[in-house]
């Protein structure tokens, strides 16, 4: 399938994502995946964050600043206490990130903690990334990945879209795949480098989000599979191996790196293997690798 005319990643860095992150990760908010959700460890004592981790419900909060992109701070704190009311919102672009709350929140109770946290990422201080930064991974990605990997890219529909990078989250990314028509409006976000020596962090964490779509549809034809507790962590490692092999296919020289990077995600201390962290699923990787077969067939 042909890149759509124009298709692109672009890297960003907002501050309004930056700073829902950096409240969710005062709150310490993680979710089902099998890494943590963002940078810092430990537990909060904060009654709010006791509230949040108690219903699966507020893992929608991992993906506002995806809702609602091109908000500024503002109008992102904004458009969360909107949804917190029965009020028809004033910003008519952030009517998709109130609606996907409201219908995940649909308890008053469970939305009376939005202005909450909406003050909190109102006066929480960001870390600011540095706009050459962002330029040399835009740079690197331009060069180095996209070429490799653009027609299975332009398969999955994901050959454009943002990147926002922010430095509170931790190794595991968020993907929104928006409508299959327009590769405009897919967003990934994902953490900065999670140590030294691991500058190309963020381009490796990019890849493992879009295999999100393979690992997902290879999921749904396993049966039983969604009944399964570590659903969630089972499809969060499996997404890691298959960037492995995707890069194994299409661009094997950055393929040793990639696993660096995702072995110090899981074992920071460094003395496991990639296959002891990641080894395949038994249920998922042949379907895996049939369809990586067929997407992107070794050259």
């Amino acid at each position: 399938m042909p890149a759509a005319a124009g298709a692109q990643w672009r890297f960003t860095a907002p501050e309004a994502a930056g700073a829902w992150y950096a409240a969710l990760d005062s709150l310490r908010l993680d979710g089902a995946g099998a890494f943590p959700f963002h940078r810092s460890s430990g537990t909060s004592t904060r009654p709010l964050a006791r509230t949040l981790a108690a219903s699966p419900r507020f893992e929608i909060l991992h993906f506002v600043p995806l809702y609602y992109p091109s908000a500024t701070r503002e109008s992102l704190t904004a458009a969360v206490r909107d949804a917190a009311t029965t009020v028809e919102s004033r910003q008519p672009r952030a009517q998709f990130l109130v609606g996907a709350l409201r219908q995940t929140l649909p308890n008053a109770a469970d939305r009376a903690t939005l202005p909450a946290i909406a003050d909190l990422a109102s006066t929480t201080k960001p870390v600011a990334i540095p706009a050459t930064q962002l330029d040399r991974w835009q740079q690197q990605w331009n060069t180095r990945f996209a070429p490799a990997l653009g027609r299975y890219l332009a398969d999955q529909r994901l050959d454009g879209g943002v990147v926002i990078v922010a430095d509170a989250l931790g190794p595991e990314g968020r993907l929104f795949a928006g409508v299959p028509a327009d590769r405009f409006d897919n967003l990934i976000a994902v953490g900065t480098p999670l140590a030294a020596g691991d500058d190309d962090g963020p381009l490796f964490a990019v890849v493992r989000e879009a295999c999100f779509p393979l690992v997902s549809r290879a999921a749904d034809a396993t049966p039983n599979f969604a009944r399964d507790p570590a659903a969630a962590r089972r499809t969060s490692l499996a997404a890691v191996r298959c960037g492995a092999d995707l890069l194994d296919t299409l661009l094997p020289a950055e393929a040793g790196a990639y696993r660096v990077h995702w072995r110090l995600a899981a074992d920071a201390g460094g003395t496991r293997t990639f296959d002891s962290l990641f080894p395949p699923d038994p249920a998922l990787a042949p379907r895996l690798r049939t369809m990586l077969d067929k997407i992107a067939p070794a050259p």
